[in-house]
């Protein structure tokens, strides 16, 4: 009876599987994530470096002579560059001004009815620069970091996400029915698209630190850091599955009954 009803029932998502074999995943993983993964535990002391000295080359001409500075820290297996220049205070008025805009973006902003996952995120982000607005507003001489000691945090989720990333996009990849070629070049695009915004994004966020304010640097670690990383890693990878599934409307020899 089971069969008889599975041989004449609407293809469905439930209670199917696509097929593939086990063994040429592992394989696959074996001979390319792994090593693209110990390519980073190894080089990351060299991509480090290069991030850094190309940060210097541009930030530099915008600070006093030598205040821009590489330096190193020890990390797993050697020597993590980052970033060092002088951070810039902000003054009272733009605290005050700051916490009036964010106040404004909490009241206003839950009243529009559309797009509400971007309403949800640009309200965590007024909330978190109204908070460290009445800090900077309240207590400006006990803020606690200086923009080396964020740089020095930044590096170190940089390379966390760069080893992550092979991991879980070969985890994500590899078992989809589609060519090898184009998983590689998936999983390449997402890992050479993560060093180079998490380069461009380190410059920005220390102009903005060094040249705007520090009051900044909250929503730069809690919202703009690793959180925004998953959304390319996403997108990315949605797209590709989004044309295979096109690819694959149809093909029900894909599919297997769980």
């Amino acid at each position: 009876m089971i069969k008889e009803a599975k041989s004449i029932i609407l293809y469905h998502r439930s209670h199917r599987r696509i097929a593939g074999s086990l063994g040429l995943f592992f394989l696959q993983y074996f001979f390319f994530i792994v090593p693209l993964f110990l390519v980073v535990i190894f080089f990351y002391p060299y991509i480090t470096h290069v991030a850094c000295s190309l940060a210097h080359a541009v930030l530099a001409p915008y600070f006093p002579d030598a205040t821009v500075k590489i330096l190193q820290f020890p990390y797993f297996l050697g020597n993590a560059s980052y970033i060092d220049l002088p951070g810039k205070d902000p003054t009272l008025f733009f605290s005050l001004l700051n916490a009036l805009a964010s106040l404004a973006l909490l009241i206003f902003l839950p009243t529009f009815k559309k797009t509400k996952h971007m309403l949800i995120f640009f309200t965590v982000v007024a909330f978190i620069n109204f908070v460290s607005s009445l800090f900077f507003l309240f207590f400006p001489n006990r803020f606690p970091y200086e923009v080396v000691e964020f740089s020095e945090l930044y590096i170190k989720q940089q390379i966390s996400i760069w080893l992550f990333i092979p991991v879980i996009t070969g985890l994500a990849v590899l078992p989809l029915p589609s060519s090898l070629a184009s998983k590689v070049i998936t999983v390449l695009v997402i890992f050479l698209y993560s060093l180079v915004f998490g380069a461009v994004r380190y410059v920005v966020f220390l102009f903005v630190l060094g040249k705007v304010s520090m009051l900044y640097m909250a929503i730069f670690f809690f919202v703009l850091g690793p959180l925004i990383d998953f959304v390319y890693v996403v997108g990315i990878y949605g797209v590709y599955v989004a044309r295979l599934a096109e690819n694959m409307r149809g093909n029900f020899a894909l599919w297997k009954w769980s």
